[in-house]
């Protein structure tokens, strides 16, 4: 069999089960946003890493190493969010080819530095070494949670709300304008090229929501929503009800897509990579949530949709359900939405 049968997360099931562990201190392994492993009574441990390939992640046609920076530490930063954790240190591992300006290497640098001093992250180590032709990253990040706060994605429970933070598909959107021969559509599109290049993880979101609101499972949307709703049930064994008038999409994103005659759902639901916050509560913060979410971050945190004991459906705005694809980023199937 090769990878490109058994697919990313059929690889990942198969090397859970080959190093999984029975010590009592691991309270959550692979299948998550991070690692967490209890260090004290009170604190937990959490730990989580990515990789990024030119090529396959980003193209430096249209990253400068100032936001490659930044959006590298992003992805880790929003993965220690998602567990209702503090990001702590960083570990930065990069091959880097020998004709790379020195200039290029410390903007990278300067990039996760700015973004991880926002949340009082600092970089205390990694590794350099040459890369025969192509810049390759590897970042982990170290964090802490307490004990009663920890989140997982396992815990949903039928009759919660479905809510998520921000809006969706800006991302994928940015990276449609970027590709685009037509450069004017960088200047046309700002807010979606910057959701792109220079993702802003919900670390202080998902503190806020831990401390004030019981959350019973959380998630970042890296892979698209729908891919993210199918994670959250199959770990908690449940369903949902996804309704797609209450799926949050910016203007802007609208109009990349009627740009590129494409769906701004199909952004939404299968574009990726806007780390934003996926989580369900008890339905009866439907109404408080959201209010004092925005009050605090004047920022939107959207009801859209409710956990059930069927399988993942997406209610269209005429009232029909349909059945929720889990389709999302898969790096070996190479199976991606429409607007990539």
């Amino acid at each position: 069999m090769k990878l490109s049968d058994l697919g990313e997360f059929g690889l990942i099931d198969r090397i859970k089960n080959l190093v999984a562990s029975d010590s009592g201190r691991i309270l959550v392994g692979i299948d998550d946003d991070a690692a967490a492993v209890q260090i004290s009574p009170d604190n937990i441990l959490l730990a989580t890493t990515d990789a990024l390939i030119e090529g396959v992640h980003f193209d430096l046609s249209y990253f400068n190493f100032y936001q490659l920076g930044w959006r590298a530490l992003a992805a880790n930063l929003s993965d220690i969010a998602a567990m209702g954790g503090q990001p702590l240190y960083a570990l930065v591992s990069v091959g880097l080819p020998t004709h790379l300006e020195v200039a290029n290497a410390l903007d990278f640098y300067r990039g996760m530095k700015a973004l991880g001093d926002q949340f009082q992250t600092a970089i205390v180590g990694g590794d350099t070494t040459q890369s025969p032709d192509r810049v390759f990253i590897s970042i982990t990040v170290l964090g802490q949670a307490q004990a009663e706060r920890l989140l997982r994605r396992s815990g949903a429970q039928i009759g919660d709300a479905v809510f998520v933070t921000g809006d969706l598909g800006g991302s994928v959107a940015g990276l449609c304008a970027l590709k685009s021969p037509d450069h004017k559509l960088r200047a046309k599109y700002p807010a979606a090229i910057e959701k792109h290049l220079l993702p802003r993880p919900r670390v202080h979101e998902a503190q806020f929501v831990v401390e004030n609101f019981p959350i019973h499972a959380m998630i970042d949307i890296s892979d698209g929503l729908a891919s993210e709703v199918h994670h959250i049930c199959r770990l908690s064994k449940v369903g949902a009800l996804v309704y797609e008038e209450k799926i949050p999409i910016a203007a802007e994103t609208r109009a990349v897509a009627d740009h590129f005659k494409e769906a701004p759902l199909e952004y939404a639901l299968y574009g990726g990579e806007d780390f934003e916050l996926l989580f369900t509560a008890p339905g009866e913060a439907s109404d408080e949530l959201p209010k004092k979410f925005y009050e605090k971050f004047g920022l939107p945190c959207t009801n859209i949709g409710v956990i059930e004991n069927q399988t993942v459906r997406l209610r269209k705005s005429d009232g029909a359900t349909e059945e929720l694809s889990s389709l999302g980023y898969d790096h070996f199937r190479k199976l991606k939405a429409k607007p990539r």
